[in-house]
């Protein structure tokens, strides 16, 4: 039997170094199941996404006007269901509501390249859903598409959130620095540490990155360092105490008092 791809939709995610979307997996709605086997499609699904196929040798255009007219379906449904509990805190949208992310064939976003077609995102308050994503892949969207692509392909694009960094450094070796510092990049700087004291009664330096917000990642991507400037007869020199401060985890986030969200490391010296 010889099929033929119907159209491929690959989800990427800035959030990974791959930029493929690891933690969702994705499967057919139950509608589109019994649909799929009815009338000759196979579902292939892939690390990034998955691709639709028929069997059929008609016309697309033949064959799906078929399809609607003697069962009235109108489109494929699918859904991705994540394996990381955090997706909903290293992904761009709203914070501490339930909801899924819904993506439909004939909403695009006007940036669509020649050989993908992004599909504009849309987040639907649900408190009972148990998916993370959703997608509609219409009748008449493949039937117009297909005329113009032949390889119709569709690109879901989810964007990590951007936080702002808070580094809070606890000195427990009770030794004495004369000035400590994070460095490490130009383009993201951070205050001049504050005193503060953490919810268990300790005592911590606060530091804040400043107006840039720094996207989630799952490795490292900006490397920054703390330091310390020592006094000594010579003169002021510099040593790096923690060379690369870990990234944060995208579990520990506090929503600030402008609204804004803020990552919480802490790191112990």
């Amino acid at each position: 039997m010889t099929y033929t791809s119907l159209c491929k939709v690959t989800v990427s995610h800035t959030y990974y170094a791959s930029n493929i979307c690891e933690c969702l997996q994705y499967q057919a709605s139950q509608e589109t199941i019994t649909m799929m086997s009815k009338y000759g499609f196979v579902l292939r699904l892939m690390k990034d996404g998955f691709e639709l196929y028929t069997s059929s040798s008609q016309p697309i255009e033949t064959h799906l006007n078929y399809i609607t007219q003697v069962s009235g379906g109108t489109s494929f449904e699918f859904i991705g269901i994540t394996t990381d509990p955090n997706f909903s805190n290293f992904t761009n949208i709203p914070m501490n509501e339930l909801g899924v992310l819904t993506f439909a064939s004939d909403q695009t976003v006007s940036n669509t390249s020649d050989t993908k077609i992004q599909l504009a995102e849309t987040f639907v308050t649900d408190t009972t859903a148990h998916k993370t994503i959703a997608i509609s892949i219409k009748f008449e969207d493949l039937i117009r598409l297909q005329k113009t692509m032949s390889n119709l392909s569709f690109l879901i694009q989810l964007q990590a959130r951007e936080t702002q960094w808070n580094y809070y450094i606890v000195n427990s070796s009770n030794q004495e620095y004369n000035e400590l510092a994070i460095e490490g990049s130009d383009e993201i700087q951070f205050t001049s540490p504050t005193e503060t004291t953490l919810q268990n009664g300790q005592k911590a330096l606060l530091f804040i990155s400043k107006t840039t917000k720094i996207p989630l990642k799952n490795e490292v991507t900006y490397t920054f360092d703390l330091v310390n400037t020592k006094q000594t007869i010579s003169g002021d020199r510099k040593e790096v105490l923690i060379k690369g401060l870990p990234i944060p985890n995208p579990q520990n986030l506090q929503i600030q008092d402008d609204h804004t969200i803020a990552s919480l490391i802490y790191v112990y010296i």
